[in-house]
């Protein structure tokens, strides 16, 4: 939705409100006479109606209204019979309804309000039903026995009409449903590790396991609250067509199948939809455009031991979650928590483009023994993650699945055609706590077109992050990464992380073409990076996750398939370990590798054993201007080993772009080359400012060992047989060479010997002229010579007139652009 629909819609939304307010001092519940005599709806008392009456068809009680607007604190009392199931009330005049008292009913009646021009529920609106409550701007119910029970045609019920209501069905762009509130009033002990409280607060509200569904065209909460302790809520903005109803125990399952076309939901100024309970429920929002912001929330808890619940949105167009409460202490969520010993609500979301921004959130956490549910996102075209929020840079922008517990955290997955993670933006599943002991749970990531990690948040310099981590004594899960076009740069971050205890778990990318590169300079460089690794952390973050000051943990695996890989500008790819823990292995499988200006590969330790780097390259391994490969141990431990298969391994040899298993306090680590040419980079037994290939240790008794094994040429490869015939060479050959003949003779010197196949190419070659200095000589013109040429033949030759040689001293331009010498 661009930016002028979206003024335009608050505009009119904000009119609307305006005018509906307005309304609310003649506010009336009227019946009409569309039902027979005896059957109308009966309306006594004023501002709290009584409503008797009504057509009553087995379970069913039908009443018709010419106007339904209940004041600011009224009230609409059905007096329904305690055996009714269903109360259908429906409005056929061409008034909104204006909802801004109480609606009760008795028993367990469920109540549907069918007005086709409009509803808005204000800050005082609210509900005492036994049942669920359905709120419509169709047309018409529709009951299994085709009666339709119309507001924009309306009919008497038929005296045999007793079957379920199985559908809803709307006109050409059906009118709003609006919820006014004062927002919710969530609140959080911490802002990292503690559920979000819930409190009291006054909205809509249905009794526990029943429905809440609001069913219209443009569906708005400004400030609005829904509730349906362990119950079902349903956002439903439809523009024509027909919505399937189907009863439950908990109340109507809806079916927009049968939909060709959507409207916009927007939740903004702190709304809320709840839906947690003992079991939790599940929530359902189903529109074209749909927007979470001002941190407005919608929130499951699973505060059980039994497991259930999800969140489910279906967007035809795009979902938006953006912004904070004005105190920043509320992030706009969608958010599944989970609280008791059952495990936690999953989040499913079908758009074609889902971005979150400023501080948006979309998450899956859990506080207990619970495994927290699995968040799964599906984009036909994209997936944006960006910044985080302008009032508390803390609060990231992020897709997450976090364990704070000994439950684990759930699996992230999102489908898509292209993922941006910008500007400190966060994709992740991980776990944090002192005392945790969860797992991290699975990423994986299928963007057709490309995935792209780029640039840090401006205030802290925290990079964008895709990873899958452990924060805790918890076992890190996996990252999976498949795609087109993976690219990081600018401080971005791809990783498999341990900040504690927990080992990380592996990377795998699956790519055409690799590209990292880039860093930002300032009191910290983050450099734009890719791999597994257990990390020192900045002292901030220390304190806010509560993590150790140095990991114990070991760093996962790192596995590269891909056809060009290029890692410039000082990034890296590593598996890297600045704890006492091993570092992992690096595998490329790779058409080509380019690493230039200080890019890096490198498996290194600060007290472990050295990481493995296996790099297979079936063309081309580059380095350029002090790039490295290393796999080297800065502490106690051993250095790594290296291997590398190419066909041609080059390097500039004055620009110290080094290969390293070395090891400053123990044994230096193995370098070993399958090579078919290895160009301008050698093995020495230590390094210096050229390209080298080293391996060495604590001294020259611990170093490591380097095999270079490159291909032998085959000298007898590629010959052919010359002719037998033998060529008299004394008949190619002239016995005299005057140059008024036309002959020449030229010895063309070589400078020296040739460079080996071995040795580099030097670009500094000086021009030559040899073209021979063409002299007129003088001759007799009466004299005609006849020259034999090599192969027998004969010509005559007519000497040219005599003409002086006269030494250039300058050339100029011809207007042609030709150069001469004057």
């Amino acid at each position: 939705m661009n930016q002028w629909y979206l003024s335009a819609w608050f505009l009119t939304g904000s009119t609307l409100s305006a005018l509906l307010c307005a309304q609310s001092i003649a506010a009336q519940v009227v019946p009409d006479s569309t039902l027979s005599a005896r059957e109308r709806s009966q309306v006594s008392g004023n501002p709290n109606f009584q409503i008797d009456g009504g057509a009553r068809r087995g379970g069913n009680l039908f009443h018709s209204f010419q106007q339904f607007s209940v004041s600011t604190g009224g009230s609409a009392y059905f007096n329904n019979a305690a055996d009714v199931q269903n109360i259908f009330s429906r409005v056929t005049g061409r008034a909104i309804s204006n909802i801004d008292g109480l609606i009760r009913a008795n028993g367990t009646a469920n109540l549907f309000l069918l007005n086709p021009n409009g509803i808005l529920f204000g800050p005082n609106a609210s509900l005492n039903i036994g049942g669920s409550f359905m709120a419509s701007t169709a047309n018409s119910i529709n009951f299994a026995d085709n009666f339709q029970y119309s507001a924009t045609n309306p009919q008497s019920v038929p005296l045999l009409t007793i079957s379920v209501p199985i559908g809803l069905q709307f006109g050409q762009n059906s009118k709003g449903i609006r919820v006014v509130g004062e927002g919710h009033s969530l609140t959080a002990q911490d802002p990292v590790f503690a559920p979000l409280i819930r409190g009291t607060t006054q909205g809509l509200q249905v009794p526990s396991g029943k429905t809440l569904a609001l069913v219209g065209g443009d569906v708005a909460l400004e400030g609005g609250t829904l509730m349906a302790e362990g119950g079902r809520i349903e956002l439903g903005s439809v523009e024509q067509g027909y919505v399937s109803l189907s009863s439950a125990p908990f109340g109507w399952i809806l079916d927009y199948r049968n939909v060709p076309s959507f409207k916009d939901i927007q939740l903004f100024q702190g709304s809320l939809v709840d839906a947690s309970g003992m079991p939790p429920g599940s929530i359902f929002l189903q529109g074209n455009y749909i927007s979470l912001r001002d941190g407005s929330v919608i929130l499951l808890q699973n505060q059980s031991s039994q497991s259930g619940g999800e969140i489910r949105v279906n967007a035809s167009e795009s979902l938006e979650v953006s912004g904070t409460t004005p105190n920043a202490r509320i992030t706009s969520n969608l958010i599944s928590q989970t609280l008791g010993n059952g495990n936690g609500g999953g989040i499913t979301i079908s758009a074609e483009r889902v971005a979150v921004r400023d501080g948006g959130q979309i998450m899956a956490n859990t506080f207990s023994s619970g495994n927290g549910g699995d968040l799964t996102l599906d984009a036909s075209q994209s997936v944006r993650l960006i910044g985080v929020s302008p009032v508390n840079p803390l609060a990231t922008s992020n897709i997450a699945a976090v364990t704070y517990n000994s439950g684990n955290a759930g699996n992230v997955t999102v489908s898509t055609r292209q993922l941006t993670i910008l500007n400190g933006g966060v994709f992740v599943s991980t776990s944090f706590g002192p005392s945790g002991t969860g797992n991290s749970g699975n990423v994986t990531v299928n963007a057709s077109e490309i995935v792209e990690v780029s640039g840090v948040e401006p205030i802290f310099r925290q990079p964008s992050i895709l990873s899958a981590g452990a924060g805790n004594a918890g076992a890190g899960a996996s990252l999976t990464i498949n795609t087109s076009r993976l690219v990081v740069r600018s401080g971005g971050s791809v990783n498999t992380a341990t900040l504690a205890d927990g080992r990380a778990g592996n990377l795998i990318v699956n790519a055409s073409s690799v590209e990292v590169s880039g860093q930002v300079r300032g009191s910290l460089n983050r450099l734009s990076s890719i791999g597994s690794f257990a990390r020192l952390t900045d002292v901030i973050l220390q304190q806010l996750f509560g993590l150790p000051p140095v990991p114990t943990g070991g760093s996962g695996d790192v596995t590269i398939n891909t056809g060009r890989l290029s890692v410039t500008d000082g990034a890296v790819i590593d598996v890297r370990n600045d704890g006492p823990g091993n570092g992992g292995t690096l595998r490329v499988n790779v058409n080509s590798i380019v690493l230039e200006s200080q890019g890096s590969i490198t498996a290194e330790t600060i007290s472990g054993e050295g990481g493995n780097i296996n790099l297979n390259v079936r063309d081309l391994l580059l380095l350029r201007n002090n790039s490295q490969i290393t796999a080297s141990a800065s502490g106690s431990g051993n250095g790594g080993n290296i291997t590398i298969n190419t066909s041609s391994l080059v390097a500039i040899p004055n620009e110290n772009s080094d290969i390293r298993a070395n090891s400053v306090n123990a044994r230096g680590g193995n370098v070993i080359t399958s090579v078919a040419g290895m160009f301008g980079i050698q093995f020495r037994s230590q390094g210096t400012a050229l390209s080298d290939i080293t391996a060495t240790g604590a001294n020259s008794a611990l170093n490591g060992t380097v095999q270079l094994n490159v291909e032998a040429t085959n000298p007898t490869s590629g010959l052919v047989e010359l002719p037998t015939a033998v060529v008299d060479v004394s008949r190619l050959v002239a016995q005299g060479c005057p140059a008024n003949q036309g002959n020449s003779f030229t010895i063309t010197g070589r400078g020296g010997l040739p460079p080996t196949p071995e040795q580099q190419l030097d670009d500094n070659a000086e021009w030559q002229d040899r073209r021979r200095l063409t002299v007129a000589q003088q001759t007799n013109p009466a004299r005609e010579v006849r020259s034999q040429r090599l192969d027998g033949s004969t010509q005559t030759l007519h000497p040219a007139s005599d003409r002086p040689i006269t030494e250039a001293t300058g050339w100029q331009v011809s207007p042609t652009g030709g150069c001469y010498y004057p």
